[in-house]
């Protein structure tokens, strides 16, 4: 489980950031924020992050869970041991301080290279669903999200486990980059 100070501090990082100067689900109609799947195996969510299903009450009239096993679902190693991981569907639009960890940085996610200097990239599952990785450059968004998304993964890198979801993260964008028609390498923006 992650450290609850660290989320805590990475959350509050990201609280009254986003990633253009207006609201960027006027573009797409809250895509992101709202599932209208009506399929429960193409429902649209967002994993938590270890310790982070604590921060939610139960009381929330707009989050649809699901727990996924990591048996099942493709997670990162040191994910194995919860058995389960809680997925959030949202089916209309929340309640902006209680976005979990990972909506607060969509559509980046983090990347660390060799040089172990953390970049903050569009997020592979991402395109063609978000309209800002076909409208924007990742250099084009607003300079303090950026900034502030990879300074809360910092935050979270000090946890192992959050570091280990990190490097698969980065696995993750090592195997999307060398699909043929991938070209993520001009949406990065290093720390």
């Amino acid at each position: 489980m992650a450290d609850r100070k660290l989320l805590e501090e990475a959350r509050r990082i990201l609280a009254d950031l986003t990633p253009l100067p207006f609201d960027c689900g006027t573009l797409c109609g809250h895509k992101c924020c709202t599932d209208t799947s009506s399929d429960p195996d193409t429902e649209l969510g967002v994993y938590l992050i270890p310790g982070e299903l604590p921060l939610f009450d139960g009381t929330e009239d707009w989050i649809k869970w699901a727990f996924h096993s990591t048996a099942d679902y493709d997670f990162a190693p040191a994910w194995q041991h919860h058995g389960q991981v809680p997925f959030m569907v949202c089916h209309k639009l929340c309640s902006r301080e209680k976005r979990p960890f990972e909506c607060r940085t969509y559509p980046l996610q983090p990347f660390l290279p060799a040089d172990g200097r953390l970049q903050m990239r569009y997020a592979p599952w991402a395109e063609g669903f978000c309209p800002l990785t076909q409208r924007y450059k990742v250099e084009e968004l607003q300079p303090a999200f950026v900034d502030a998304a990879r300074r809360a993964w910092s935050v979270l890198m000090q946890d192992p486990e959050m570091l280990d979801h990190i490097k698969w993260l980065t696995e993750q964008f090592r195997a999307w980059d060398e699909l043929p028609h991938t070209d993520c390498e001009d949406d990065q923006v290093e720390g």
